[in-house]
Parts: C-alpha cells; sequence; structure tokens
C-alpha cells in the first residue's frame, strides 16, 4: 500500500470517530427547549448557564458604573419583571433584574435569568408597556436558551475546524473557520432577536400588555439613536441597544402583526403608574463624574467648575471632556496628576513641542489658580493651551481649531478657562443638584410646552430636542397628560 492510500485510510477513520463522537454528544445532551417544547442538541446545560450567569453578574455590575441604588423603581422593575416570568415556560426559575447606574441605553441578558436595564433606557420608556416589552424580550433570550444555542453552534464551528486542521493544512481554510467562530461572540443573531420578540409577544399577551408599544418603542429608540449621531457628528455610531438589538420597529411591528397570540382587548400602557415611578430619577452621568446644569459643568466630588458659551456641547468621558462645536473646532479638557510645577517646561513636555515654539506664553493667578496659557502653530491647526494648578492636580485645557476659526472661538475658549473655580468657594454653585427627571401635569395650554422648555438644566445645545425625543413629542404633544422634564 503506497503513501497517499494510507493517508486516505487515516482520513477515513478520523472522519469516522468524529462521527461517532458527534452522535455520543448529541444524543447524550438532548433537552427539551422550553420555549418551543421540542427537543434541541445543547452542548451547555442548564446547570452550567446558571453558573455562567452567576460569575458574570459581579463582573457586568463593575463594567457598567455600579447599580442604580433606588428602591422604589428596583421593587417596581422586579414585580414588573416576575409578573412577565410568571407568563413564560420558566415560571418556577428564579430571575434576577439589575438597574445599572448607566446613561446609555441597553438592555441585555445573562444565562440562568440574569436580566440587566440601564437607567437611561428606562427614562426613554414612555410607559409601562414599553418597559415590559423590553424585559419581555430579554426573558425570550433566557427562555429559548439562545447563549446555550450560541456556544453550541460555536463549538460546532471550532470542532470543524480541528477536523480541517487535522485533514487539511490549508491555512486559509484555517483562517475562515476561525473568524466564522468568532462572529458567533458577538451577539445573537438577527433570528434569535425574533425568536425572542416573538415571545416578548407572548409574555406581554399573556400579562395583559400591549404588545405594539414594544414596536413603538424601538421606534423611539431609533430617533434617540439619530439625535446622538448629530451630537457626536458621527454617522458610522449607533446606539447601544440598536447594536445588540438590530430588530427595526418596522420588523418588530410585522412579528406582532403575524403574531397568534390574542392581543387583550383592552390591554395595559401604564403610562401613569410608569412616570411615577421614574420621578426623581438622576438623569444623565453618575453625578460624581460631574453634571451639567445649563452652560456649567460642576464637579463637586473635586470641587470646581467652569462655563462655556452655547457654541460647545461638552460630551463627559470616564478620563476627559471634549467640547465639540457645529464646525470642526474642539475644546478637550482632562486632569494630569503630578507635583510637577506648572511652568513653560512643563506646557512643553505635555505639548511635545520645544518651548521656542510656544507663543505668547503666560504665567498669571487667576481665582486663586496658577495659570500657564501659550499658543503653538501648526500646519494644519492651532492649539491654545491653559494649565490650571491646584496642590497635585493640573486641570488642562485644550482648544483644537484652524485658521479659518481661531478667531471665532479663541475669546470663547479663554472665557471657559478663565472661569475656571472652586464649587466650594461659591454658593450659587454649591447650592446646584446634577439634573433630575421630573414629571409635570400637563396644562393643555398652547403655551405649556413652550415654557417648560426654557426651563430644562440641560446644555442649552440640543436641550430641547432632547426634551422632544424623551418625551417622544413628534405626535401631538398636547395630549399628553404628563410630561417629563429634567431639571
Amino acid at each position: 500500500m503506497d503513501d497517499k492510500s494510507n493517508i486516505f485510510t487515516m482520513k477515513n477513520k478520523i472522519i469516522n470517530c468524529i462521527y461517532i463522537f458527534s452522535i455520543l454528544i448529541i444524543t447524550s445532551n438532548c433537552s427539551v427547549n422550553p420555549s418551543t417544547g421540542k427537543s434541541e442538541f445543547f452542548i451547555m446545560s442548564e446547570r452550567e448557564e446558571d453558573q455562567i450567569g452567576k460569575k458574570e453578574h459581579p463582573k457586568i455590575i463593575k463594567s457598567f458604573g455600579g447599580i442604580y441604588k433606588d428602591e422604589k423603581l428596583q421593587n417596581y422593575v422586579e414585580s414588573l419583571g416576575d409578573f412577565l416570568v410568571n407568563t413564560s415556560e420558566l415560571s418556577n426559575k428564579k430571575f434576577t433584574f439589575t438597574i445599572l447606574n448607566s446613561p446609555i441605553v441597553n438592555a441585555f441578558a445573562l444565562p440562568g435569568g440574569y436580566i440587566y436595564l440601564t437607567r437611561g433606557l428606562i427614562y426613554l420608556c414612555q410607559n409601562e408597556a414599553q418597559l415590559a416589552g423590553v424585559i419581555a424580550h430579554e426573558i425570550g433570550h433566557v427562555t429559548a436558551r439562545h447563549t446555550a444555542k450560541r456556544y453550541t453552534k460555536n463549538f460546532g464551528v471550532g470542532l470543524l475546524a480541528n477536523i480541517l486542521g487535522a485533514i487539511n493544512k490549508n491555512m486559509v481554510i484555517n483562517d475562515l473557520v476561525n473568524k466564522s467562530a468568532s462572529l458567533y461572540l458577538l451577539s445573537f443573531s438577527r433570528s434569535q432577536e425574533y425568536e425572542a420578540d416573538r415571545l416578548a409577544v407572548r409574555y406581554m399577551a399573556r400579562a395583559g400588555f400591549d404588545p405594539n408599544q414594544m414596536g413603538e418603542f424601538l421606534r423611539l429608540m431609533e430617533k434617540f439613536s439619530r439625535l446622538k449621531r448629530k451630537i457626536v457628528k458621527d454617522l458610522g455610531e449607533t446606539s447601544e441597544l440598536l447594536k445588540t438589538h438590530p430588530n427595526s420597529s418596522k420588523r418588530v411591528k410585522e412579528v406582532i402583526k403575524n403574531s397568534k397570540e390574542k392581543i387583550p382587548f383592552n390591554p395595559i400602557t401604564g403610562s401613569e403608574v410608569f412616570l411615577k415611578k421614574i420621578d426623581g430619577m438622576i438623569y444623565g452621568e453618575k453625578p460624581e463624574e460631574g453634571f451639567f446644569v445649563k452652560n456649567t459643568f460642576i464637579h463637586k466630588k473635586l470641587d470646581f467648575s467652569f462655563s462655556f458659551s452655547k457654541s460647545f456641547y461638552f460630551l463627559n468621558n470616564p478620563n476627559y471632556l471634549l467640547g465639540i462645536t457645529d464646525k470642526d473646532t474642539k475644546i478637550f479638557f482632562d486632569i494630569d496628576k503630578t507635583k510637577e510645577e506648572n511652568t513653560l517646561q512643563y506646557l512643553s513636555e505635555w505639548i511635545k513641542v520645544p518651548e521656542r515654539k510656544i507663543l505668547d506664553y503666560k504665567s498669571e493667578f487667576v481665582n486663586n489658580y496658577k495659570i500657564s496659557s501659550g499658543l503653538i502653530k501648526r500646519k494644519k491647526n492651532i492649539l491654545k493651551v491653559f494649565a490650571i494648578s491646584d496642590e497635585n492636580l493640573i486641570y488642562r485645557f485644550v482648544l483644537i481649531t484652524n485658521k479659518n476659526e481661531f478667531n471665532i472661538f479663541s475669546e470663547q475658549f479663554e472665557a471657559v478657562a478663565y472661569s475656571f473655580e472652586r464649587v466650594s468657594s461659591n454658593q450659587k454653585l454649591s447650592s446646584l443638584d446634577p439634573p433630575k427627571i421630573r414629571i409635570l401635569r400637563n396644562l393643555q395650554d398652547k403655551k405649556f410646552i413652550s415654557s417648560i422648555k426654557e426651563k430644562i438644566t440641560l446644555q442649552t445645545k440640543y436641550a430641547k430636542e432632547i426634551f422632544e425625543t424623551i418625551n417622544d413629542l413628534e405626535n401631538k404633544p398636547q395630549e399628553k397628560e404628563k410630561i417629563k422634564l429634567i431639571y
């Protein structure tokens, strides 16, 4: 027998072994899918799903800024979640519902019945039915065992990669299979999202809610996403929820339309009870990370504040602030923990340019702070910098602009830097609280909506658009019984 025959025989043996091994795995790991009642093949057991959820739960909480501590709201979400779980195929399973202290709009589920809702998602909802739709959708992912399915499919692709690696040394094929395997780790598939929507309709109908509100919330999410893209001027960016839940409102409405579930004659919407529960919620970033009251940024923990013109809109990131305009000009602000002296040498080391290239250098004392400033001209842009000393911290402002816009924004930037002061030394600033959701009864007056817009304490730029979005005022705003105000 020649070498080719030996290789052929060996390949057949490997394939037969894999085939027998696969049959053994499949026959020993088939179980009933709770949501369909059908026997399906899962590599992961329900017990393993529970263990994964329990292990990952603390990591999720830490990654999303901790738990939003509001006993009234937590009890409300838990009772609503438990009510929906009781209509599901896992009515005896203990689910854990957690409100994450984050302003991003997202919701997701871990195996084992761990459901997460961000603070930002909750206050974007308009009523109880919309919130119930989000929760029901995540419950659907758990009851359909989508994580176990994804893991099983990923295992199968990995197994195929090993087989091809043993039989064929073609690196292109191996690379293709490995990349395919990694796709299953990104998010649930579209088919799984559709299945979660179908299950959500089932649970909502059984609980007496209006499933149509699921589609309404996704429509609002799409509107919110468009506004977010407009604010950050990044047309390639989308919302966190729409990234992980790719179903459009149109498709969800089709799911509802084609559902065989019996929709209640007079379904629950629950606007009144929902708005009562979210009254007083913190809006935006966590207060300990600083907050905006109109065009003033206040950081009580670090005891500083500064103000800016309506030309700028500031984004609050964990390690820095970014002020953007309708043009190309930006302001960058961060904090350097250092014992270095605030001098020309410091500016040179910070910006990474020779001292001789820092023009108009100035060192002065303003509001009991030592301030160093200078100008750096480059081929494509101009930098204007301010460094403000306070014990072992140096607060740093950078204006990034160009020749055409420098004269427009230079004075405005200086005003921002010179407005820097201690919160504790200003009684008015000390008395200000972070923005909260406040629920007001609509006076049904034509001037009511326009009058309360002026009371919003958000940054001036985009404040009215944000107000209109979180209230979903696109259609017949005067008919709304209650309005969310942010102040």
